[in-house]
């Protein structure tokens, strides 16, 4: 059976990173300041009908990091992330195979 946790962690891992890369989360994995409530335009694009804002993305990192940690989470909380979690890195490293102009 798939260690459900595991996946969640490294695929946050790997979604963080690119976060990183975008500016839209500092090295500590924060919400880099003056991002406010909206994501920049071209992750806002890739993210559009899975996380709506950066609070639902702080979420998700809470509860990837809370399963790193061995810390009790429901089986549906569980489910839940692990689907987002998938859904996000594929959007975001196809979002990223293909980058704005400006960044290429």
């Amino acid at each position: 059976m798939t260690d459900m946790r595991a996946e969640l962690g490294i695929w946050m891992e790997k979604v963080e990173t690119i976060l990183v890369d975008r500016g839209v989360l500092d090295e500590n994995g924060q919400l880099t300041t003056g991002i406010g409530a909206h994501f920049p335009k071209e992750v806002e694009d890739a993210l559009d009908g899975f996380i709506e804002n950066p609070i639902e993305l702080i979420a998700l990192l809470k509860i990837s990091k809370e399963a790193h940690d061995g810390r009790p989470l429901s089986p549906a909380v569980l489910i839940a992330a692990h689907l987002m979690a998938r859904e996000i890195l594929q959007v975001l490293e196809s979002a990223n195979d293909n980058p704005p102009p400006s960044q290429r």
